[in-house]
């Protein structure tokens, strides 16, 4: 049988043991022993249509802060335990459940009446993102080592439509449907009811028997690191909170953010410790994969890279608003080149990473494009609208390509039945570096736009002619973006009115320019971490982590011959 051993160096690319210490029955199994028909069977592609339309799911509406924290928070904190519990229990309950919660949390924000009720639907939403995160390693584990990148962008190719053209289609429905926003929200109705029922008929991995045969189900229930799970979450949420309340709701020096912040750094500081030195029978996130060099590199570099895309995908379409138009749909049409060249970048990569080989060169070569585009963004002004556009869609082809490999890269470390904790854990982290990334960049920017912006209207106005007792004003209307306050500023004509219009956008494109600049500082340090990762391609073979039962000899079946053969 074909197993995850590899024929390089064994001490540069060795496999950390299992990291619990239950006995595993699961097995890789070699694409050769599969029966005939098995990829063609009602089952497995049930089971990939189900996790393609998990895939398409759209997030919730970002209108309001509340709303997309509560889904980061919740999504985060529980993307680690259900990659954990799905790699102990089986994964088959654990994708029902989440896409009906999906269901159900759009179906709450669909009909509401209020924001809050939203916020609430938000919350069932964040759960139901946690399983949803999965979907790289759902079908991942079900197919030879050599076809997961192809098959992770064949479901790409299906998230195309709503990932890179989903701003776009967001305010299409607000512009010309009656229902404006909660079309994100019927379409997630949609897409999640029809996986509830495709992964019902059709989704069969291995279960407990399989996983675990003769042992207690109930024992390893009351064996679970419930403790470090606490810990855990309670620092997880806290920092997301506090990144969160910074600069938006609460000042950075208040009680509020400090408190949260300094709460939630010590408790995952806990977290680690606890992990390390108390013996635990299962426990959430076992050192041995961290202590994997492979592993904790690609991960870095994965979540560098994630915290340069969010520079990308926030603040693009802010500087579209500032700098180029304020159309709805326009500045829809714009803002699609990020999505739209990372969903570009994931096909390809999953198109080239097994025939090019090289995969830590791939990514090293990635993370150097991601710097070196992202960085170039602060070449953009008010004259430079294409230099936005191409910078913006290479950098997001770069980002799409790095994640598609480290998605494939990160669970190769490991055992085949841990898939779920080394994706999951990925999935959770990538939660955490978004989040600081949002709350480093906000807070750049409007200390950039704070000094700039009066700055560079004073000039302007008085320049132009507008009186010095005047300039008060103007810089109120300014900041408000109001075209009506801004003529009734004493003094004021159409010209002034010119001259501070293009003076406001080149202060704004400055700010942004700081931003830019600070995000390679990010790119560096995943380029310094891809250097660190390990080579992978030798287990890009035809292992096939786990098999779907009902369709054909099963996994007991397989794992008994092949020891009847040993």
């Amino acid at each position: 049988m074909a197993t995850f051993k590899s024929n390089a160096d064994a001490e540069a690319v060795s496999v950390p043991a299992s990291p619990t210490t239950m006995s595993s029955a699961q097995q890789a199994v070699n694409l050769e022993e599969l029966p005939a028909g098995y990829y063609r069977s009602k089952n497995f592609l049930g089971s990939l249509a189900g996790v393609c339309l998990m895939a398409i799911n759209l997030g919730p509406d970002p209108s309001y802060s509340m709303i997309t924290t509560m889904f980061t928070l919740i999504s985060g904190v529980a993307v680690l335990l259900v990659g954990r519990f799905g790699d102990i229990f089986g994964r088959r309950y654990f994708l029902i459940g989440g896409q009906f919660f999906g269901l159900i949390g759009a179906i709450v924000c669909a009909t509401a009446k209020n924001v809050p009720t939203v916020i609430g639907g938000s919350a069932l939403c964040g759960l139901a993102a946690s399983v949803q995160l999965t979907f790289s390693f759902v079908i991942a584990e079900l197919v030879p080592n050599r076809m997961r990148p192809l098959v992770n962008a064949g479901i790409f190719i299906t998230t195309l439509p709503f990932a890179g053209f989903g701003s776009l289609i967001a305010k299409l429905f607000i512009a010309n449907t009656a229902q404006s926003w909660r079309w994100n929200y019927y379409l997630n109705i949609i897409t999640c009811g029809l996986s509830v029922i495709l992964f019902f008929f059709c989704y069969f991995p291995p279960g407990w028997e399989v996983k675990h045969k003769g042992q207690n189900r109930l024992q390893a229930v009351k064996e679970f690191d419930y403790l470090g799970f606490v810990l855990y979450a309670a620092g997880l949420i806290l920092v997301l909170l506090g990144l969160s309340w910074g600069g938006t709701s609460y000042a950075w020096s208040s009680a509020h953010v400090v408190a949260v912040l300094v709460v939630g750094f010590v408790s995952l500081t806990v977290f680690v410790i606890y992990e390390i030195f108390v013996p635990l029978k299962q426990p959430l996130l076992p050192m041995s994969l961290l202590n994997n060099r492979g592993y904790s590199a690609t991960v870095c570099s994965a979540l560098v890279g994630n915290m340069v895309y969010f520079a990308l995908s926030l603040l693009w379409p802010q500087e579209i608003e500032a700098l180029f138009t304020t159309a709805n749909i326009k500045s829809g049409w714009l803002s699609i080149t990020t999505g739209l060249g990372v969903i570009i970048g994931e096909i390809f990569a999953g198109a080239l990473m097994k025939p090019i080989g090289f995969s830590k060169y791939q990514l090293i070569a990635s993370t150097v494009i991601i710097t070196a585009f992202s960085g170039a963004l602060a070449a953009v002004n008010q004259d430079r609208q294409a230099y936005g556009i191409a910078f913006t869609a290479i950098a997001g082809f770069a980002v799409g390509y790095l994640e598609l490999i480290t998605l494939i890269m990160c669970p190769l470390y490991c055992k085949p039945e841990d898939i779920g904790l080394a994706s999951g854990f990925l999935g959770s982290a990538k939660q955490v570096a978004g989040t600081i990334a949002t709350a480093i960049y906000v807070a750049i920017l409007d200390n950039r736009i704070a000094e700039t912006l009066p700055d560079d209207v004073s000039a302007a106005a008085l320049n132009a002619g507008l009186p010095k007792s005047s300039l008060t004003d103007l810089l109120t209307a300014v900041s408000a973006g109001s075209a009506s306050a801004m003529e009734a500023v004493p003094g004021i004509s159409d010209k002034i009115i010119l001259i501070v219009t293009s003076a406001t956008k080149t202060a704004y494109s400055q700010a942004y320019r700081t931003v830019f600049l600070a995000s390679i500082a990010f790119g560096g340090l995943a380029i310094v971490a891809a250097f660190f990762s390990v080579p992978m391609d030798d287990k890009l073979n035809n292992a096939v982590a786990a098999k779907l039962s009902e369709t054909g000899a099963s996994q007991e079946e397989l794992t008994h011959n092949e020891k009847e053969e040993n």
